[in-house]
């Protein structure tokens, strides 16, 4: 019995990409389907849908191995989380990443970064790598790159993905300033970008994320005001979004800090105290981050979880709400905050070095638009 085209391709875009990849080799037909640049964004979008999000989502880890103790990037196969998979690296990876940053995702595209200048896009879902080549763009001669950080996004006009590196440098004639470089997925390519950035990115800053997949955000600071620095990937522009006012203030005796991680599909804000043994984590949550309009980015406290002892830092939230933290043994656990239960999840990294994203299927190519 022979499907109607649109109920085929109804069907078809609701499965995991998994078995997408395997009916590329059916036919003629269904290879140049599951290219079709329409089809690969319905699929993206039907993995993220409200009602289905829960049964698609993985958790993506940067982790250390439990055999050898080397960093290995691992994605979880089942919704319990009781079993992950390492994902196959490349050579390039143990050669030229110490540590691997995982920034993103974006429509199922992840964002591996290592120092300055050692990037690659890659796709877990269809074990797609590939390394962003040098940037060619001139430097001024008399600087030193002191570190950086980065961040990917989809501009949705001219449907391409961005990375954007944001260069930490100094000069012997202008002191400390940022360099700051555009990657398009399209052309290949670096260039240039020549506006300011308005804030200053936390030097050691591990948090940040992407907002929406067209906008990408830091934790930086302007002057003694704290902020939420963002990019629009299409308008290429930055702005600032001021934590709210009646926050615990930054440092201090009790080392209070923060992180933004995504919640759902908003920007959540997460202060806490790091000194504190029993750690109570206060969550913010941001209603809409609108460009050009400081005054309707508000703050709502959502809630307070915890106190919770024995775990070090939050990294991000999992389906129903559940916080996941790595503990004082730098393994990561799940708190659910419902049954106040803790599960281990069986896997560890360095002090700092754990890293969490949330991560849904997709088909999309690093290796093209």
């Amino acid at each position: 019995m022979n499907l109607p085209e649109d109920i085929l391709l109804q069907i078809l875009s609701w499965l995991p990409a998994e078995s997408l990849i395997r009916f590329k080799c059916v036919c003629k037909a269904w290879y140049a389907l599951l290219e079709d640049q329409n089809f690969i964004y319905t699929h993206v979008n039907n993995m993220i849908n409200p009602i289905r999000r829960n049964v698609n989502a993985h958790l993506l880890i940067s982790c250390r191995s439990s055999m050898t103790n080397k960093r290995v990037i691992s994605l979880s196969r089942d919704s319990s989380l009781d079993r992950f998979i390492n994902q196959d690296l490349p050579p390039f990876f143990s050669n030229n990443f110490g540590q691997i940053r995982l920034i993103g995702p974006c429509n199922g595209i992840i964002c591996l970064y290592g120092y300055p200048d050692q990037i690659a896009l890659c796709n877990p879902s269809i074990g797609q790598f590939k390394i962003l080549p040098p940037s060619q763009v001139s430097r001024p001669h008399d600087i030193k790159v002191r570190g950086g950080d980065i961040g990917v996004g989809f501009d949705s006009k001219i449907k391409d993905y961005k990375v954007i590196q944001i260069l930490f440098c100094i000069s012997n004639q202008s002191g400390l300033y940022y360099h700051v470089e555009i990657y398009s997925l399209g052309t290949d390519s670096w260039r240039k970008y020549d506006a300011a950035v308005p804030a200053n990115v936390m030097y050691t800053n591990m948090w940040s994320m992407v907002y929406k997949n067209e906008t990408f955000c830091w934790w930086a600071q302007n002057g003694n005001t704290e902020v939420i620095l963002s990019f629009n990937m299409s308008k290429e522009i930055f702005q600032e979004t001021p934590l709210p006012s009646d926050i615990e203030c930054f440092g201090g005796r009790h080392r209070t800090t923060r992180s933004i991680v995504p919640l759902n599909e908003s920007i959540a804000l997460i202060v806490y105290r790091m000194k504190e043994k029993e750690k109570i984590f206060d969550v913010w949550v941001m209603n809409e981050l609108v460009l050009g309009a400081h005054e309707k980015s508000t703050w709502t406290k959502q809630l307070s979880i915890g106190p919770i002892s024995g775990v070090e830092r939050p990294l991000g939230f999992w389906k129903s709400g559940e916080l996941v933290l790595e503990n004082c043994s730098r393994e990561l656990v799940l708190y659910d905050r419902k049954t106040k239960e803790i599960k281990n999840l069986g896997l560890h990294g360095k002090r700092d070095r754990l890293e969490v994203l949330v991560y849904y299927d997709s088909i999309v190519s690093v290796q093209r638009v």
